[in-house]
């Protein structure tokens, strides 16, 4: 019986994965550097910005300390989506509203920086929701570790919980769990998702609102 749901973030309950690309692209323009959409959701989506900012620095030899840059980046990221407020993901609102309702439990399990995370949500209107961050953990997606501390701060077996995910490497720690996952359409393509076998696929959360 599931108990409790568990939300990422960016591309998940939120439109934020481009603003993410940006704030990356920004940094490293003096360097003529640019991370393609194509790159961005084959090797970066859920990933953190700390691991994509360190393989971007040794791949090209980039006199950047990674913390600073890392800092840096979450700065410009929250002026850019202050200029360019994110959207909900279509239906989420709704399937939020009718979660709390029916009194499931809910958390956020993403690989964003906590202060980050705080102001998506924010921009929404969802506050005081429990939150597992990059920060809060030792391994990274596809590592279980975020999902399991999720289900442990909502007192929930992992069997108990249901997780929504866009990104692969989301997909595949939700399955680590031993959790059923469902994946949204809304930053991978479609056979991206099937090779990972989530419990389900869908568009976004309006499939539930027929």
């Amino acid at each position: 019986m599931i108990k409790a749901i568990l939300f990422d973030v960016d591309g998940t309950i939120i439109n934020s994965e481009h603003i993410h690309r940006q704030a990356f692209n920004d940094l490293l323009k003096k360097y003529k550097i640019s991370i393609s959409k194509h790159q961005w959701t084959s090797a970066f989506v859920g990933r953190g910005s700390k691991y994509i900012a360190t393989y971007i620095i040794q791949k090209h030899h980039l006199p950047e300390d990674i913390d600073v840059f890392v800092k840096k980046r979450k700065e410009l990221f929250q002026k850019l989506i202050r200029k360019n407020p994110v959207q909900p993901v279509a239906g989420f609102m709704e399937f939020y509203t009718f979660l709390k309702k029916e009194k499931f439990k809910i958390a956020i399990a993403s690989s964003g920086q906590r202060s980050n995370i705080l102001q998506s949500l924010s921009m929404i209107g969802i506050a005081s929701i429990p939150i597992i961050d990059i920060g809060q953990v030792k391994h990274r997606k596809p590592h279980p570790e975020i999902f399991l501390k999720a289900a442990k701060k909502l007192h929930v077996k992992p069997s108990e919980c249901l997780v929504f995910e866009d990104s692969v490497v989301g997909i595949q720690a939700a399955k680590r769990a031993k959790m059923k996952v469902i994946a949204l359409r809304t930053t991978m393509g479609l056979s991206t998702l099937k090779k990972e076998k989530p419990t389900l696929i869908i568009q976004d959360y309006t499939t539930f609102l027929h």
